[in-house]
């Protein structure tokens, strides 16, 4: 592996060190799919083995990294299979989440799902690409929190961390997205879960998930290894944005009313290099 890093002080935690691995995993320097060898990262920082073996356990759990059979690590890179596969993962899991959310849900996490989803359409008004992609996670936690079972957020976790992170990845590309659109669509879930509607957020949820699939396979994944441009989507850049579905009126109309006129104008991001 070529040297990327300077060594760091002896004072130095493993949070520094996954801070400067996840920079240069986020603006390119290290590349989808490159290996990372813990000796020369060591050398490099000039620390000792276990603090880059921490600091690694740190950014796999964040999505930024994985680690194959044989214990090494490699920066995290989503080919079309790996999308397929997660997303047939998501589609009974989260699933279960949202229609036991809409069941389950008391009063207080229904007013903070709303305030969460507030949130994030906050900040693709304001086109902050990044904080767009927290806060769009969070929404999605508070919905496995509501469900009541830890088990099943922990696993919802596990699939769809590298997601997010390869997400904040393709930010850094330039590539054009779509935040507004991406953050409208969670609102036909959040409408079924605050009706306590079980079966209507279990269908509204799958029918945006077809729509987030077909744009992620056929701008991001399929292409991922291109260059190509590519679209956002749930979470930005995975194309979790335009679902295909058609929407009833009714429906149309409720959205509208969460959107301020300037809002229902397309906001296409450009690219940003």
């Amino acid at each position: 592996m070529r040297t990327l890093f300077e060594p760091l002080e002896a004072s130095t935690l493993r949070r520094r060190i996954a801070d400067r691995i996840g920079a240069a995993v986020l603006d390119g320097t290290l590349k989808e799919g490159e290996r990372l060898v813990e000796r020369r990262l060591a050398a490099q920082f000039a620390t000792s083995l276990t603090a880059v073996r921490e600091a690694l356990i740190e950014l796999e759990a964040d999505g930024f990294v994985f680690k194959k059979a044989n214990a090494a690590t490699y920066v995290t890179k989503l080919t079309p299979e790996a999308g397929k596969r997660i997303f047939a993962v998501r589609r009974l899991l989260e699933a279960y989440a949202v229609e036991e959310a809409a069941r389950l849900a008391t009063p207080d996490q229904v007013r903070k799902l709303d305030q969460a989803y507030a949130n994030v359409l906050s900040a693709a008004r304001s086109k902050k690409r990044e904080l767009f992609l927290q806060l769009d996670f969070q929404f999605h936690e508070k919905i496995w929190l509501m469900a009541d079972n830890e088990y099943l957020r922990i696993a919802l976790r596990r699939v769809l961390v590298p997601i997010y992170a390869f997400s904040a990845m393709r930010i850094h590309s330039g590539n054009a997205f779509d935040l507004l659109q991406d953050a409208q669509s969670h609102l036909p879930v959040l409408e079924a879960i605050k009706a306590k509607n079980p079966e209507l957020a279990r269908r509204r949820f799958l029918e945006a998930l077809d729509g987030w699939y077909s744009t992620t396979d056929a701008y991001v994944l399929a292409k991922s290894n291109g260059g190509a441009p590519t679209t956002g989507s749930e979470g930005a850049i995975l194309a979790f944005a335009r679902s295909k579905k058609p929407q009833d009126k009714a429906h149309r109309k409720r959205r509208e009313s969460h959107s301020s006129p300037s809002d229902r104008s397309s906001d296409n991001l450009g690219p940003t290099n």
